[in-house]
Formats: structure tokens, C-alpha cells, sequence
């Protein structure tokens, strides 16, 4: 199946149209490499994740335009898909031989499609730029597997500590001499806290705790602070559960349960909730918040904009926060259009459009250099983010990751709710994990 050739209206495929069409075997891509399309152009099939409105503009709009104008023997298809359908459509579509020539995905992913062989490793590419791309590629060694080059990371995002800063002067605080360790946090935290007939009403620090994935990330920010990791540097020794790990979630859990608790709304829905969000409603003084929250929460409560403050990563043995690289590019495993392909994400990576991406998606930006971009760094719920961004950690780089983190994250909500102590809990989550890495 060929689709119209160059000046047609709308390049992008709206989300209702692309199920069908990408599962329609009728075009190459993945499996049967770029076709021609009228006039010889070569088509290269593009996959994005998500569905941001403004995203799809500007890559409709603007980037795909321009990289056609430098590359005339190239017609690039782009589709957004779903994030919550992109694992899924990818899967049928590498079963069918329809894979897209170039996919974005979560960083998270990559060892699981190198794994299964769906992604061309990058080594070489990478090798041919010039070492000041390299070094300039702030989050480039996230995209590794196996001492590997997989993906291309696009952003960056991290966890940082926003408060209310009226709030926080209401109680008698003075933030000019930040909270800089766990017990200064949870100091504070104390005196921000409200409460009625013992019910936490006002959380003096909220941890996120929608579901199992962002307990297992809250967890993650004070195991790395804690001087832990989750695997230890072979990727196959489940090491969460040494002492560092133990401490993070005793402390974790401290903030939800006894006399003293100063959070409360377990399991409530936080992320990118905006103007909902606790810190916008004062249901919170303090929060841990990735930085595509706070941006949802300026956007929806710009009157907040000056009275949320954000602060550096406290620490117990070391200052730093979960996080690292977002999301990336990867190119299939068996597209026929390895240079155009890498052509496209190269062409994505260049410092002008790396500042679009950030200015129109969010997140930190994929250079340092454009880090320091003044446009940027006016961008107040933006700024502190990628000043921290050497401070970020994140996931391990291993093909099971996902149910590791699953089986993690099931044993810390047992924790935080008081049904199982913590230490147990990151036993009995070792052990369940172990039977996965002998898989």
C-alpha cells in the first residue's frame, strides 16, 4: 500500500487512523526495508510515542519539512502512537514484518528489544561523531545495554522536591538554608504537616505513590541516596534488599505510617495531574514531583508560578534522584534504510531542535550545551531540572527490568501500607525477582 507522495495536507496519521493502517502488511518498513514511493523517494516509516497535540504540530510542521528539504530523496511517513498501545503495536508489527524503520520508546525498554534482537545497535554511528556531539549528549550513556549503544535519548526527566513557599513561610520556615539531608527533610516535613484527630490533612512531604511503578521510583530516589542500587554491576545479583535499601524503605514507610506520619493519600493519582495536584491545592506543602508535573502544574495554575520553589537533591550518603534519560529513537533490527534512518535521528539531535523538542514536549534537554540555552533557563519549572541533571539515576539497563520493577514496586505497596514490614518486603521482592533473572 503506498500513500500519497510529498505535499500532502497532513503528514501525521491521526491516532484513530493508524491502528489499521500500520497493521495492514501492505507497506515496507522494519521488515521489508523503506519503499519507493512516486517519483523513487525512498519512505521512511517513523513511529512516535503519545499524542501531544503540540508535539504532533511540530513535528508535523517543522522538523520532518526540514529534514526532507536536506534529504529530497526522502519521504518521511510519521505515526503517533498511543504510549499506551506502543508496546503492543510494536510487538504485532516486528511479528508481521511491518515494524517502522525508526521507533521512539522509553529508555526502559531498550534492553528488552536488544534482547530480542528488534533494534540495531548504534556503536558504530556514535563512534563517527565528532567527540564534542559526544560529550554534548548528556543522557547518551543511559541508552546503553550491555556496554552497547541501543537508543538515542531525546530527554531527560528527573525528581525533585517542590514546595510551596508560602506554606513552608506560614509554618515558620526558612528555606534561604535548604533541607540537605533526610532528617532536615523530614524535619520540616513535620512542622508542614497538618492534622485532624490524627488523620494526616495537609502532607508535610508527599511522596509519589499512584501506583507501583512510582512507589518503585520514590523507593528508588532514597536507595540511590541511601548509597544503593537496585543490581548490583553484573545486572543478575538482586542488591536492593543490603542495608541501603533496608534504611530507604524504613524511611519510605516513616512517612505514612505512626504518630508522626506526615503524608497521607497512598495510591492517589499525582502525576501530571495539574492543577489537581496536591502541591496546587495545598494538600501538600512538599512534594517529590518529576519535572513533566510541575510543568502540568504551571500550566494549569500559572498563579502558582512564583510560590513553588524547587529544591536540590538531599541526601543520606550521597545528593542525587531517580531519573536520567526519557525517552529515545531506535532503529529496527531489519530496516533496509540504516543510513536514512540514522540520518533522522541525527537530524533530531542537532542543538536547534533538541531546544524545540524541549520547548514544545518538555523535558530536560538531550545536550548539555542546550541546557544552557537562555531560553531555557527562564523556564522556571524547567530550570532546576536540568541544573540537576548529573545528579539523576535511573533504572538498570536489563531485559527483565520491567518485571523486576513490577515485582518490586507489589512488595513496597505492601510496606507502605503497613501489611508487611520493610525489610521482609524487599525480601520476599528479591526473591520473586531472582527467579526472574534465572529466566
Amino acid at each position: 500500500m503506498k500513500r500519497p507522495h510529498k505535499h500532502r495536507p497532513w503528514r501525521v496519521l491521526a491516532a484513530a487512523l493508524t491502528t489499521g493502517l500500520a497493521l495492514s502488511a501492505c507497506g515496507g518498513g522494519g521488515g521489508a526495508g523503506g519503499t519507493a514511493a512516486s517519483g523513487g523517494d525512498k519512505t521512511l516509516r517513523v513511529w512516535f510515542p503519545g499524542n501531544l497535540s503540540n508535539e504532533v504540530t511540530w513535528v508535523n510542521g517543522t522538523l520532518v519539512p526540514a529534514f526532507e528539504k536536506q534529504h529530497p530523496g526522502v519521504d518521511v511517513q510519521v505515526e503517533f502512537v498511543d504510549w499506551a498501545n506502543l508496546s503492543t503495536r510494536l510487538s504485532t508489527a516486528f511479528a508481521g514484518n511491518t515494524a517502522p524503520d525508526v521507533f521512539g520508546h522509553g529508555n526502559a525498554a531498550a534492553a528488552g528489544f536488544a534482547d530480542a534482537g528488534r533494534i540495531q545497535p548504534l556503536d558504530e554511528q556514535v563512534a563517527a561523531l565528532p567527540e564534542a556531539d559526544r560529550t554534548d549528549l548528556t543522557f547518551l550513556n543511559d541508552g546503553k545495554v550491555g556496554g552497547k549503544q541501543y537508543i538515542m535519548p531525546l530527554r531527560g526527566f528527573g525528581y525533585l522536591v517542590a514546595y510551596r513557599k508560602d506554606l513552608v513561610k506560614e509554618a515558620g520556615l526558612d528555606f534561604a538554608t535548604p533541607p540537605a539531608t533526610w532528617e532536615d527533610l523530614r524535619a520540616a516535613a513535620g512542622k508542614l504537616a497538618q492534622r485532624e484527630g490524627g488523620k494526616v490533612t495537609r502532607s508535610g512531604l508527599l511522596m509519589p505513590a499512584d501506583n507501583t511503578i512510582s512507589m518503585s521510583q520514590a523507593f528508588g530516589t532514597l536507595l540511590f541516596q541511601a548509597g544503593g542500587k537496585f543490581l548490583a554491576g553484573d545486572g543478575k545479583t538482586v542488591t536492593w534488599n543490603a542495608p541501603e535499601g533496608v534504611a530507604a524503605l524504613e524511611h519510605l514507610t516513616g512517612l505514612y505510617q505512626g504518630s508522626d506520619a506526615v503524608s497521607s493519600g497512598l495510591g492517589e493519582k499525582t502525576a501530571s495531574t495539574g492543577a489537581q495536584h496536591p502541591l496546587a491545592t495545598g494538600r501538600a506543602a512538599m512534594a517529590l514531583v518529576d519535572d513533566a508535573t510541575l510543568k502540568t502544574i504551571h500550566e494549569q495554575s500559572p498563579e502558582l508560578a512564583e510560590k513553588i520553589g524547587v529544591l536540590s537533591p538531599v541526601k543520606k550518603a550521597e545528593a542525587v534522584s531517580f531519573g536520567g534519560a526519557g525517552n529515545g529513537m531506535f532503529i529496527s533490527a531489519k530496516t533496509k534504510l540504516k543510513k536514512e534512518a540514522w540520518d533522522f535521528i541525527s537530524f533530531m539531535l542537532k542543538p536547534e531542535n533538541v531546544k524545540a523538542y524541549s520547548l514544545t514536549v518538555g523535558g530536560i534537554p538531550a545536550r548539555t550545551s542546550v541546557a544552557k540555552d537562555p531560553e531555557l533557563t527562564k523556564v522556571s519549572y524547567l530550570a532546576p531540572f536540568m541544573e540537576a541533571a548529573p545528579q539523576f539515576r535511573g533504572n538498570p539497563n536489563v531485559a527483565t527490568w520491567t518485571q523486576l520493577r513490577d515485582a518490586l514496586g507489589k512488595e513496597i505497596e505492601k510496606a507502605l501500607r503497613g501489611t508487611t514490614p520493610p525489610r521482609k518486603a524487599l525480601d520476599d521482592a528479591a526473591a520473586a525477582a531472582e527467579e526472574l533473572l534465572k529466566g
